[in-house]
């Protein structure tokens, strides 16, 4: 029903150009048109769709309509409780006139109860000894065209008044509702031919990837969620630590330079400027800029002449110092590089 509603609304968009009240719409299978709650749903997921593919563009209007309640949907199937009650009776002199009792055995408990007060001020029925009669030999039941009314359209002709009376004997409830103005879209077209959501191979090889209508990719669309894990047991661990050095006031060092100098993650260090950690295979270089600011002048010179010379107990690398190997800018191998800045520059 879905496809041949879509259709049915794209071929009027077609005739029209626009349609201005999806209630005057009559759905397939149906025979009058969808004045109805439920009906103006079913039409929504239709305009849902086809708007998805921008092929209509739709205007909601909202509006106040009334469903029956349970008790007011069997009245409308069986009839209101006075008139059950009337026809349950016996015309005057047709038969024994009938006790209450007897009644609530004929009709059940409340339809007895309900339907004796409004049978009376109808003036269907009357007392006769000590039973009911029936007055009339023939009657309206007007509760059950009334509801029959609301349950096609959702409202009555008779106007405000009549409805009220029905919503106080909560036979009926107020709902909201909705109806619909459509116009065409941007990818307005009569066929109903979903598009695509895969590229194939076979597509690809033909080349009839290029005439195929494909469905937008909506990128605010959000992923499946992933399935929660736990900590690693050492983590929690590291975690904990980490909390109570920062309840007793310290803080945590920077680590965000992610581009260091040479100096700093490997001289500073004391690695040798020979060293293969340094090679071109375990290190990756920037080509722009190539060289790093210079750090403080006598920490450079300290730093360079224990490696040239040795000092402070060590006898050195005993090679030539390298001023461009001690510049060059690189992806940072370690984050040692960063406290030792730190600690140096404060």
């Amino acid at each position: 029903m879905a496809e041949e509603l879509q259709q049915l609304i794209l071929n009027i968009l077609d005739q029209r150009g626009t349609i201005d009240d999806s209630r005057t719409l009559t759905l397939p299978g149906a025979s009058q048109p969808a004045a109805t709650s439920d009906a103006q749903i079913t039409i929504l997921g239709a305009l849902n769709s086809l708007d998805s593919r921008e092929m209509i563009k739709y205007e909601p209007h909202e509006t106040l309509s009334h469903v029956l309640t349970q008790e007011g949907a069997q009245i409308a199937l069986q009839g209101s409780h006075e008139a059950r009650v009337w026809a349950a009776l016996p015309s005057r002199g047709a038969g024994a006139p009938v006790k209450p009792a007897e009644l609530k055995k004929l009709v059940g408990d409340e339809t007895a109860k309900v339907g004796q007060g409004r049978a009376f001020k109808n003036g269907w029925i009357a007392k006769e000894g000590d039973g009911l009669i029936k007055t009339k030999s023939e009657i309206s039941d007007t509760t059950q065209e009334e509801l029959r009314e609301v349950d096609s359209t959702g409202t009555l002709k008779t106007g405000e008044k009549a409805l009220a009376d029905l919503r106080k004997r909560k036979l009926i409830i107020q709902k909201k509702g909705q109806w619909f103005t459509v116009r065409k879209g941007p990818n307005f077209s009569t066929s109903t031919a979903k598009p695509l959501t895969d590229l194939t191979v076979d597509m690809l090889t033909s080349g009839s990837w290029k005439s195929s209508n494909f469905k937008k990719y909506n990128f605010e669309a959000e992923g499946i969620p992933t399935s929660g894990g736990a900590l690693h047991p050492l983590l929690k661990v590291r975690e904990e630590m980490r909390n109570i050095f920062l309840e007793m006031g310290f803080a945590e060092m920077p680590t965000s330079s992610f581009v260091e100098s040479g100096f700093w993650c490997f001289d500073a260090l004391f690695v040798p400027q020979q060293h293969p950690a340094r090679d071109l295979q375990d290190t990756f270089y920037l080509s722009d800029p190539i060289k790093s600011l210079p750090p403080p002048r006598d920490y450079y010179e300290r730093v360079s002449r224990v490696h040239e010379h040795g000092g402070y107990g060590s006898l050195g690398y005993r090679v030539p110092w390298s001023d461009e190997e001690s510049r060059k800018l690189l992806l940072r191998t370690h984050t040692t590089a960063c406290p030792r800045a730190r600690v140096q520059t404060g």
